[in-house]
């Protein structure tokens, strides 16, 4: 069940991310700026005060910071459930299994003797005799005279 609710919180939270997102996008593109922002070009020659009232620009700053806000605790959020995830490099490591010397002599034992049963049934074969020689030279190459 722990897994459950953790794939619901990871994806209501990526949602909430996602949305905060969204939301900082809109409120920072309808503030004015130095150029006006895309309310200069979209309504005409207006301002936001004049579209929205006159408390237009005090709400967006304040619905810029709660997003803003909001859009930094999900980021951490999403980053501490990704690395429960993952396993730390500063995690204890588990001890490792122990080792049976015995049993690993008792192999090697038995590898050393396999060798040896190979090298003797390889001396015991006789060799394949060759069936065609190479061809002797019949005469030396006269040396050159200069």
């Amino acid at each position: 069940m722990g897994s459950r609710r953790r794939k619901i919180l990871n994806i209501a939270l990526v949602a909430i991310h996602v949305i905060a997102c969204l939301i900082l996008i809109v409120v920072i593109l309808l503030q004015a700026g130095r150029g006006q922002g895309l309310t200069g070009s979209s309504f005409s020659s207006g301002s936001v005060q004049s579209i929205f009232g006159t408390r237009a620009a005090d709400f967006l700053t304040k619905a810029t910071t709660v997003a803003a806000v909001l859009f930094l605790f999900t980021c951490i959020g999403l980053d501490i459930l990704e690395t429960r995830k993952s396993r730390s490099l500063f995690e204890e490591k588990r001890p490792a299994a122990p080792v049976d010397m015995e049993q690993i002599q008792k192999v090697l034992e038995k590898i050393k003797a396999e060798q040896e049963q190979k090298d003797v049934g390889t001396a015991t074969t006789a060799p394949v005799p060759a069936t065609e020689k190479a061809p002797e030279p019949t005469a030396e190459p006269e040396a050159k005279k200069t």
